[in-house]
């Protein structure tokens, strides 16, 4: 028997499907890192199965296939593609399986789609599940608990195109402690945080350096969560770093910024070589932050704290949302002014959504609040749009200000004056201090390839852009033992800014305004969509 584990790729507008969203989003041919989704589930197959992979960012579906059963994965934004490769196989005979995040959190939307379905985690069912699949005698639906991350395998990253991926990607746990309102990873994953012993950890490392990654993401919810947990692996991970001829690599992850509270968790993470932070900043919004539950970033200073942590040689790319219940038209200029104070060079800026199964989402369903795209089967908004009307702007509103704040944020010369905050701020990695800055692995040909095409792209879009990257280069030699990072920061901000440019979210003319043009007759396709939208439970709505 033959399997083909699919990743479908995401769905995105026409026109932005370039090389250089490897920076940003996983589409255009590479990919910022790998799915371990389907390279996991691979790993859990017997060998009476032959197993094969295709993420579609990376390599074409062939649905000419002779595989007798198609695994398909889908989160949120690859849902509705998922749901059309699986038409596409069933009308040739193929039986399909569905499972991932998306799936277990709204499997009503999968159903009709396919011969069986997997809802939660498979580890604990992955004997059950392939000794059915074997025998022809598939369930419509299983249902996996949360598992021991201590028997999950190694995921078969032999199998996956890796020569097309910026970074490898390692999971060291899943689940966090947090409970914030518009979470949906906690309600697929839990609330318990679940670990990999360091040993499984390592392994998992080397199996990613010996196919030539100089880059590796620890791909957990909150990685610093559990500090204990964490410190141990950190400590495996230091031990391992650079140690027995090889070379240092570099690692990101996601924290919580309550962890920079704790000076050893800081050093441990330099001393690991754990340099980049993906934060949830989110606002500086008290009202909001409550609203919310954001827990971790309750209670301090997040500007000093961001300050901290840059000045432990640990970079930040924090992700801002604006949409809360109580975000106002003023609140557009607060966020650029809060962002703009943080050491940080390229900022993830969205609208809140309400993904299904959160409390956000069943509150706006009580209220009566909750709207839906007629032409979207996911029942995700498109990027930079909600799901709901926040209660003191409208949808319209709140995307002309995502729209002001992120070309205020991208516009070249406050991206400078951020750029200069963190050059002045950013202690060395900690190979530096040690004198072997010569045995760091370099980058692969492809980052170089791409990094060269982010800068080729900005010129070409805006020729003005040559001098704004001499002068960012100039700054990254003014402190040579950092300029390896500060180069990192440049690329990545040049790359987003290319692919918002291209997607229409960067407007050079807006970025030069001190509010946004809430009192024009702007509009785009996005705009013009909105209008499409209707109430996803009309019945309740008249029923309250």
């Amino acid at each position: 028997m033959k399997l083909l584990l699919v990743a479908p790729r995401h769905e995105i507008r026409k026109g932005e499907d370039s090389p250089l969203n490897a920076f940003d989003a996983n589409v255009g041919g590479y990919e910022m890192s790998p799915s371990t989704s389907i390279a996991t589930v691979a790993a859990l197959v017997p060998e009476t199965i032959e197993v094969s992979l295709c993420n579609e960012a990376t390599q074409p579906l062939d649905m000419d296939t002779d595989a007798d059963v198609i695994g398909i994965t889908a989160n949120v934004s690859q849902a509705g593609r998922a749901i059309d490769i699986a038409k596409a196989f069933r009308s040739r005979g193929k039986i399909v399986v569905f499972g991932g995040p998306h799936v277990s959190l709204a499997p009503e939307i999968f159903v009709d789609y396919c011969d069986s379905m997997m809802v939660g985690e498979l580890e604990h069912m992955a004997e059950e599940f392939f000794s059915d699949m074997v025998n022809g005698t598939l369930k419509p639906s299983y249902t996996g608990r949360q598992a021991d991350m201590r028997i999950s395998p190694t995921p078969r990253w032999d199998l996956y195109p890796h020569e097309k991926l910026v970074s490898g990607v390692v999971q060291s746990s899943r689940g966090c402690p947090f409970t914030c309102n518009f979470c949906d990873v906690i309600q697929y994953l839990g609330n318990k945080q679940r670990h990999k012993d360091p040993a499984q950890v390592i392994k998992e490392i080397q199996q990613l350096y010996d196919l030539g990654f100089s880059s590796i993401l620890i791909a957990d919810d909150n990685f610093t969560a559990n500090r204990k947990v964490a410190r141990e692996l950190l400590h495996a991970i230091a031990e391992w770093n650079g140690a027995e001829g090889r070379d240092f690599v570099s690692f990101q992850t996601q924290m919580s910024i309550n962890m920079t509270k704790h000076d050893d968790m800081l050093a441990d993470c330099h001393r690991a070589g754990v340099l980049t932070n993906f934060v949830g900043i989110e606002t500086s919004d008290p009202l909001a932050l409550a609203e919310c539950d954001k827990r971790p970033n309750k209670g301090f200073d997040l500007i000093s704290q961001c300050e901290k942590s840059v000045s432990a040689g640990i970079k930040l790319e924090p992700a801002f949302i604006v949409g809360f219940d109580s975000d106002t038209q003023a609140s557009f200029e607060m966020q650029f002014r809060f962002a703009m104070a943080l050491p940080a060079g390229s900022a993830r800026v969205g609208p809140l959504v309400a993904p299904v199964a959160t409390p956000l989402f069943d509150d706006m369903r009580k209220q009566g609040r909750l709207l839906q795209d007629p032409n979207s089967l996911s029942g995700a908004p498109p990027y930079y749009t909600s799901n709901f009307e926040p209660a003191q702007l409208s949808r319209t509103e709140l995307y002309i200000g995502l729209r002001w704040l992120i070309s205020k944020l991208y516009h070249p010369d406050n991206f400078m004056i951020r750029l200069e905050n963190i050059t002045k701020l950013l202690a060395p990695p900690p190979w530096g201090k040690l004198g072997l800055e010569q045995r760091v692995r370099k980058p692969r040909a492809l980052n170089s390839w791409l990094a060269a095409s982010a800068i080729r792209e900005s010129i070409k879009l805006n020729p003005a852009m040559r001098g704004t990257i001499n002068d960012a280069m100039a700054l990254a030699r003014h402190r040579p033992e950092i300029s390896s990072a500060i180069s990192e920061v440049i690329i990545r901000y040049l790359a987003i800014q290319v692919n918002l440019t291209k997607g229409g979210m960067y407007d050079p003319e807006w970025a030069q305004m001190d509010a946004p043009p809430f009192d024009t007759n702007f509009t785009d396709d996005r705009i013009s969509r909105l209008k499409d939208w209707r109430p996803m439970y009309p019945q309740e709505r008249v029923a309250s």
